[in-house]
């Protein structure tokens, strides 16, 4: 498995692990929809795709950007406008799919709020998974775990 395969294999693994958890918050947050289910899918299914879209242009963008920062802060600072634009576009697709929902709004921002602080645990988890995997990778050099 060449590098390209092990990324497109990280994307599609954390993008399946992402849209169900998004899923599964909708259905917690908006329980009381009679159509709840059917549009928790959507909802998954819009994210996945505009995340997807978004996530491409978001890495061009700092690809781009030639500011001179250390690595870290730069990883650190992508990580926050990544999960910024990342919620905020979960919160209004949530409220657009389950905008006859008279607390809408509450519901959709706590979709967001919760899945900032989930979604950042399992993005780590599923990266020490993938880093304790060489599929892909011709070699790793050593480094403190």
């Amino acid at each position: 498995m060449d590098s390209r395969k092990r990324h497109i294999a990280k994307t599609i693994t954390w993008r399946v692990i992402a849209s169900l958890t998004t899923f599964i918050l909708t259905l917690i947050f908006f329980k009381e929809d009679p159509n709840a289910t059917q549009k928790a899918i959507w909802v998954a299914v819009f994210e996945s795709t505009s995340k997807m879209i978004l996530y491409y242009y978001h890495e061009r963008i700092w690809y781009l950007t030639k500011v001179k920062i250390r690595s870290s802060v730069r990883h650190l600072i992508k990580t926050v406008t990544w999960r910024v634009i990342a919620s905020l576009t979960t919160f209004i697709i949530a409220l657009i799919i389950f905008k006859e929902d008279a607390q809408a709004m509450q519901k959709a921002s706590g979709i967001a709020i919760v899945e900032t602080f989930i979604k950042m645990l399992l993005y780590y988890l599923h990266e020490r998974v993938w880093y304790k995997q060489n599929l892909g990778l011709d070699q790793r050099k050593e480094k403190d775990e």
